[in-house]
């Protein structure tokens, strides 16, 4: 599915021009890439590997061997008679006195008359039969797969051992030390760890919105750019029309590199729609810092992880500040728009013809993009219209609008292997069931255009858990693409399943949120409240109980089980009888049956009866969970 603008004029119609343009690969375009840069060295080595392989193909595997039988047209093992008479009938032909040709002359000295020889002469004919050649066994020649006029009189010898030791040791050498270099030097996401280093420094457990735009632009990509002469004016204008984006008040940020400044005004114009009027002496500066920051941004997501203790939590208003922000870079929304748990205006500019002039008139009757949504087809147009939007614009409107995303199914349950009760120290497991669809179906990987964001991106959604009383991240999860595929195509909804542990004794109220990065005022939440108990010994013999108790359900479920338990039963009543109550035969004393009975009676007779223990009287729920026990026991004894 591609949206077609209806108003070519229009931000969202140049630029689906644009991206329309930049999909359509031309010959020219494609013959053009194979000579740039990396793929240049790529073409021009399969050019000469294509080459050699020709050239080898072609070329004879091995020299001919001299066969004067062959050179003279003979069978093996002729007669004197017959070599003579062939020799002469070749005479005839290629003979200087007879064949006036330079190749007859040639071919009758090299090849003709040493056949000749070696068949007349009795030692050299031995020797060719035993060996394949006229002058008895030869060694054996070894040499390298070079032209032969590299290495003669005036050949290129010293240069070709110094292409060897410069393209064999040096080069490769050179190539391994400048990739351990890289690797030292930039970290994941292609981004330089010195900038990793200070994003955990600047990273802070309550991250705002308002800051991250400040975060990022503290990366060493922006601070190696040069700061040219001529932009501290531009800078300055940028200062004053982004006042209200940033704090003004700060006067940490006007005292930091030029470079840094400049890097945040160009994200802060960015997320304002301001680009497009910038100074044109900031314009290629602005191109490269838009082109940065993405990955940028999802280098910061991976350091905001960072574990805060050993059971690997870390704080989540970082992680959802920045995926705030990442929505209003994509859109190009301006910051100061979004209130926090509030992104009604916000999530409205980001559909087509939209802006911060027209926006209100909208949002005094529907406040939302989720209001907007929920209206039907006639009031939606009813209101657009009423709104100053003409025909084309509200087709555009609703083109967009069937390729949102809605999360139709947000369902959360947490338990501990199927027990809702969870205990200190617990492996908690929060399941969740996920359904995403578009009124418009499935995308198909085609988004809508982005007007205000010259850096093409793909839809992420990700999921995060959390304790909302103490910041703290428990889990999350970055769905990829076939996930999201099967969320949406799928016919029901997706289970997932986050687990976290290190849970103190109390009372949580856990947050699940699932945020889109690219859309606005389309995420979903939920929380759900878990009680962890400390495990005291009537909280463990409840959950040992209810285990129990599911295990007699499964064997009463199960009548193999219940054939087996009888069969360990039999074996228990034979094994009543001991070895203590019939001495083997290894003891020398035998005794029947009647004399064996008879003993026991005795000996149980003279033992004294057993004293029962004084207890303390229980109540009855004591006096059930001890039966219980009991219960317990005997299945683990018949296990």
């Amino acid at each position: 599915m591609v949206m077609e603008v209806a108003d070519a004029d229009s931000e969202w119609g140049r630029a689906q021009t644009r991206a329309m343009k930049g999909r359509k690969m031309t010959a020219g375009k494609r013959l053009g890439g194979l000579f740039r840069g990396t793929n240049l060295l790529y073409t021009v080595g399969w050019i000469a590997f294509i080459g050699l392989t020709m050239f080898i193909s072609n070329s004879p595997l091995e020299e001919k061997r001299f066969d004067p039988y062959d050179i003279l047209g003979l069978r093996i093992g002729a007669s004197p008679k017959e070599i003579k008479s062939a020799y002469r009938r070749l005479s005839l032909k290629y003979h200087p006195d007879k064949n006036p040709d330079p190749q007859a002359a040639v071919f009758f000295a090299e090849s003709i008359a040493p056949a000749y020889k070696t068949l007349t002469d009795d030692a050299a004919r031995e020797n060719f039969e035993k060996y394949g050649h006229p002058d008895g066994k030869q060694s054996t020649k070894l040499g390298i797969a070079l032209p032969e006029q590299l290495f003669g009189k005036g050949g290129m010898a010293p240069v070709m051992l110094v292409v060897l030791v410069v393209g064999g040791i040096l080069l490769p050498l050179f190539i391994a030390m400048c990739s351990i270099h890289r690797m030292n030097k930039f970290g994941g996401n292609n981004v330089l760890k010195q900038t990793e280093m200070n994003y955990m420094y600047m990273l802070k457990p309550v991250l705002a919105l308002a800051k991250v735009a400040e975060t990022v632009s503290v990366a060493h990509e922006f601070i190696e750019m040069p700061f040219l002469e001529g932009q501290d004016a531009a800078v300055s204008q940028l200062l004053k029309e982004m006042k209200t984006e940033y704090d003004s008040k700060d006067n940490k940020l006007m005292k930091r590199k030029p470079s840094i400044i400049k890097a945040h005004m160009l994200i802060l114009a960015q997320t304002s729609r301001k680009l497009s009027s910038i100074p044109p002496v900031l314009a290629a500066d602005a191109k490269k810092v838009v082109a940065m920051v993405p990955r940028l941004i999802e280098q910061l997501l991976k350091i905001s992880t960072t574990p805060i203790n050993r059971a690997g939590h870390s704080y989540a208003r970082p992680q959802i500040s920045i995926t705030e922000f990442y929505q209003c870079f994509t859109q190009g929304v301006p910051i100061s728009s979004r209130k926090r748990d509030d992104d009604g205006i916000a999530s409205l500019l980001q559909l087509p013809h939209f802006s911060p002039d027209n926006v209100n008139r909208v949002a005094k009757k529907c406040k939302s993009l989720h209001a907007l949504m929920k209206l039907s087809d006639e009031d939606r147009k009813a209101l657009l219209t009423s709104g100053g939007f003409s025909e084309a614009a509200v087709k555009d409107i609703e083109i967009q609008l069937s390729m949102i995303p809605r999360v139709t199914t947000f369902d959360v349950k947490v338990a501990v292997d199927g027990d809702e009760d969870v205990i200190e120290g617990d492996f908690v497991t929060a399941t969740l069931n996920v359904k995403i669809a578009r009124s418009g179906g499935p995308l198909g990987g085609a988004l809508p255009p982005l007007p205000f964001c010259a850096a093409e991106r793909k839809e992420g959604w990700r999921i995060f858990l959390q304790d909302q009383s103490t910041n703290t991240l428990l889990a999350q999860h970055r769905l990829d693409a076939r996930e999201i595929e099967q969320i949406e195509v799928g016919d029901g909804p997706k289970e997932f399943e986050l687990q976290f542990t290190g849970m103190p004794s109390g009372m949580y109220n856990l947050g699940i949120s699932i945020m889109n990065d690219y859309w606005i005022g389309i995420d979903a939440k939920t929380s759900v409240m878990m009680k962890v108990s400390k495990p005291t010994a009537a909280v463990v013999a409840a959950r040992e109980a209810k285990a129990a108790s599911r295990s007699d359900l499964t064997k009463a479920e199960d009548p193999a089980s219940e054939e087996s338990e009888e069969s360990e039963d039999d074996s228990d009543d034979e094994d009543d009888y001991s070895d203590e109550d019939y001495p083997s035969d290894e003891t020398g004393t035998s005794e029947s049956d009647d004399e064996a009975r008879a003993r026991i009676a005795a000996t149980k007779q003279t033992q004294p009866p057993p004293q029962p223990k004084k207890t303390a009287a229980r109540p009855p729920e004591d006096e059930a969970k001890a039966e219980e026990k009991k219960d317990e026991t005997k299945a683990d004894a018949l296990d």
